[in-house]
């Protein structure tokens, strides 16, 4: 494998990782709401 696809790969897993932990924040909502809130905030820009 190429540096390039292994790049695609990893970027893949970060984005299916990252997809989840927003999705556990969101469940996670009743406790931490000001977190889940910023954060959902930040990645919006």
């Amino acid at each position: 494998m190429n540096i390039i696809g292994i790049g695609i790969i990893i970027e893949l897993f970060l984005l299916i990782g990252v997809v989840f932990w927003i999705k556990k924040l969101k469940s996670n909502q009743t406790r931490l709401p000001s977190l889940s809130k910023k954060i959902i905030k930040n990645l919006k820009f």
